[in-house]
């Protein structure tokens, strides 16, 4: 895969996902800066320790990473998040509003060509159905706004992660359409249930039960480097005609639970 000269940005570089990706892009040859809020124990490149929660905090790590590649950067991909076993607001700032904002704030400084991918889930494969819901909440320009019209709801069904994934979905597709004029691609990958430190807060939220099952049924549980191989693929040169698309890396999970040999099971 060929990667511009200019960094791409991983947010979530620390651990899991955004680590396996780094590391799959450094061996393909990329430059990298890495944002998370932990600071990891190694990491070739530079490194902004940031809080994606607050839109300042969003903004602060913009700055920095404009101050750390002045000529632009090559692409973003915005996998930092969390499960719904934090605090629901905490889940829809960092989930939603950091990957909407800091898209936005990074995309004036790529060049045609780049490339985003977001991180969404499996889970939020039903997505279209609330799409008119999701964009009202997702494309809230005032947050408090926005996060008061859905607490209601959050505190009662606790499907806050399930939410933030569906609206991932909806604004892969909106920012894609913004960014046609700029030639700046805009993707998602939707992992299934993935061996990464957090693989125990899904089981918390979803059910182990459900989870476990999924494993059982593919034969085990993904592994970041499965996810990291397909994000690379969507920030390089050759997914050049691939764009507000989601893309599902999930083993086939998601096709069997809406197939008919599902449902005969």
């Amino acid at each position: 895969m060929n990667f511009a000269s200019k960094p791409i940005v991983i947010t979530g570089a620390a651990s899991g996902i955004g680590a396996a990706t780094a590391a799959h892009l450094r061996r393909l040859g990329a430059s990298l800066i890495g944002v998370d809020r932990n600071v990891p124990e190694a990491f070739e490149g530079p490194f902004i320790q940031g809080d994606l929660s607050t839109f300042e905090g969003v903004e602060a790590i913009a700055s920095e990473v404009g101050r750390l590649a002045p000529e632009g950067i090559g692409g973003l991909a915005n996998i930092a998040g969390v499960p719904g076993t934090a605090p629901w607001r905490t889940v829809l700032e960092i989930n939603v509003f950091a990957v909407r904002d800091l898209t936005r704030a990074l995309v004036t400084r790529m060049e045609r060509g780049s490339s985003v991918v977001n991180l969404a889930s499996s889970v939020a494969w039903e997505w279209r159905a609330n799409a008119q819901e999701l964009a009202v909440f997702a494309m809230e320009p005032n947050r408090e706004k926005a996060l008061e019209a859905v607490a209601g709801a959050m505190e009662a069904d606790g499907e806050s992660y399930l939410f933030s994934k569906q609206c991932v979905m909806l604004l892969s597709g909106e920012l894609a359409a913004e960014n046609l004029s700029a030639g700046v691609r805009v993707n998602s990958v939707s992992p299934g249930p993935v061996q990464t430190p957090i693989l125990n807060d899904f089981k918390a939220d979803h059910g182990a039960a459900k989870v476990e099952g999924a494993a059982a049924l593919l034969g085990r549980f993904g592994e970041p480097e499965d996810i990291a191989e397909v994000i690379a693929f969507l920030l390089s040169e050759q997914s050049r005609w691939v764009n507000g698309t989601d893309v599902r890396v999930d083993g086939g999970l998601t096709a069997y639970r809406i197939s008919a040999v599902a449902s005969r099971a």
